[in-house]
């Protein structure tokens, strides 16, 4: 899907990155502005956390800064924390950054200060066993309302036509899916005329030999019947001299 914003196109399909080498990531703050080089899995979170957005295989474009997420994550929630429902003042980090987590509105949600210094670099599992000593249901429960707080990604401005964007993206997954389905079947019927067009070929090899022989047989008689005709044309010229000396 292309949207167009600012001056350029941007794209959230994460199968137009290339995965090979190093992606760009440009920062598009309103202070500051600066480039850094980050691999495919970096930019494929950041694209799909509605984070950043793709402007060229290589090149994407990164809308916020982590103060910006974070308040954004926190006015979302309702300033709530999800671990144990009082006020949440902080942004947590679901996947811990010390693991690879990464800032971005899929991956924090909303915390108070006492969660947050508890939970530190614990994974979300550990963290209900060991930490909130829940049960089994409970912690199914809790997985649940987590789940519901993963939401599409902000836009980077709120506009009609962004809300209209994401109102769409599943018709638009739908569509993409549907033509890589159609393009993979188009891929099948071009191998199955490769493979015909190259026994077509073999076939226009092999009877071109056979005419390219039937040709040299032909031109071999041909020199033959020369050679009788000068000879017997030569026999009869010395047969018709004799005769009139003879005669």
């Amino acid at each position: 899907m292309k949207v167009h914003f600012n001056g350029s196109n941007y794209y959230y399909d994460c199968r137009l990155l290339v995965n090979q080498g190093e992606i760009t990531a440009v920062n598009l703050y309103a202070n500051k502005k600066g480039k850094r080089k980050i691999d495919y899995q970096e930019a494929e979170q950041l694209v799909r956390g509605g984070i950043a957005g793709i402007v060229q295989h290589n090149r994407i474009h990164i809308f916020y800064q982590e103060m910006d997420i974070k308040k954004m994550v926190r006015r979302r929630d309702r300033q709530k924390c999800v671990y144990c429902g009082a006020y949440g003042d902080t942004a947590d980090h679901v996947i811990p950054a010390s693991i690879g987590g990464l800032t971005t509105f899929t991956n924090l949600v909303c915390a108070c200060r006492i969660c947050n210094f508890a939970k530190g670099t614990l994974s979300l599992n550990d963290f209900q066993k060991h930490a909130l000593q829940m049960n089994f249901w409970q912690r199914l429960r809790h997985a649940k309302k987590l789940k519901r707080l993963q939401f599409t990604p902000y836009l980077p401005i709120n506009t009609q036509q962004y809300q209209s964007f994401y109102s769409n993206t599943k018709k638009v997954n739908k569509s993409i899916t549907d033509t890589a389905t159609i393009l993979q079947q188009l891929g099948k019927k071009l191998s199955s005329i490769d493979t015909r067009l190259q026994k077509m070929e073999k076939q226009i090899l092999k009877v071109d030999r056979t005419a390219q022989n039937q040709i040299r047989e032909l031109s071999s008689q041909v020199s033959a019947n020369k050679t009788l005709l000068t000879n017997y044309i030569d026999a009869n010229q010395k047969r018709s001299f004799w005769r009139k000396i003879f005669s």
